[in-house]
């Protein structure tokens, strides 16, 4: 029977020291880096450290972002993606002490948007032994530790990558939408009224967002806006 990770386990466990750059667990795993950024057809490695003096045996999944930038994550499996653009490898590790390993990024297609995933890497910290007939005993992870998620970017290529940004006022409020493949970055924000959307917000490419704002100001990639809604 294969373990299934559940998303509580998900949840309550993931732990990054973006920062830093790396992740480490009580003195044993290192993650490095907590963050990856792959454009196009390109790979990536996420390399993960045993510090410590015990062997660590660590379960690897990938998730897909639905809802970048929102609260909370949607994800799905990348195994129950009809058609996965990205994958991870291996999906079990054995670490020695002092030994490191590379979990390779693969690329199976170039995005024509920009997606974000989560790389989570489990440790399995004991193990059981089920069945009965001694023949088919088979042993099964009974208890995970802390899940470090890497968050990872994944962007089409150079060439292809197209960046824009629009808005309508609504009843409700004020709806940004990115129009290009690339997400847009607002900073610097001033609303009214105050306090009503964070002072920095990224809007990812067929996911606009709105805002119960009546004027916004600041900056969209860079360059000054000032918005108002009757």
């Amino acid at each position: 029977m294969k373990p299934v990770i559940s998303p509580l386990h998900i949840t309550l466990a993931s732990a990054l020291l973006a920062m830093s750059g790396l992740t480490l667990a009580d003195g044993q795993l290192m993650v490095m880096p907590a963050r990856s950024t792959v454009e196009g057809t390109q790979n990536r490695t996420v390399q993960v450290s045993n510090l410590g003096d015990k062997p660590l045996y660590l379960k690897i999944d990938m998730v897909r972002i639905e809802n970048p930038g929102e609260k909370p994550e949607r994800k799905t499996p990348i195994g129950e993606l009809s058609v996965p653009e990205m994958m991870a490898n291996p999906a079990k590790l054995t670490l020695g002490p002092g030994q490191k390993r590379d979990i390779n990024l693969v690329v199976l297609k170039a995005p024509t948007k920009e997606t974000l995933y989560r790389l989570y890497i489990v440790p399995i910290n004991s193990i059981k032994v089920v069945g009965e007939n001694s023949k088919e005993k088979i042993k099964a992870p009974i208890t995970f530790g802390i899940a470090y998620g890497v968050l990872v970017n994944h962007l089409p290529s150079s060439g292809s990558q197209t960046h824009g940004w629009a808005h309508q006022c609504q009843s409700s409020g004020l709806q940004l939408t990115s129009t290009g493949n690339m997400h847009t970055l607002f900073s610097g924000l001033q609303v009214v009224p105050a306090g009503s959307m964070p002072n920095e917000q990224k809007i990812f490419p067929g996911l606009p967002r709105v805002f119960p704002v009546k004027a916004l100001k600041g900056q969209a990639d860079g360059k000054p806006f000032d918005l108002r809604c009757p």
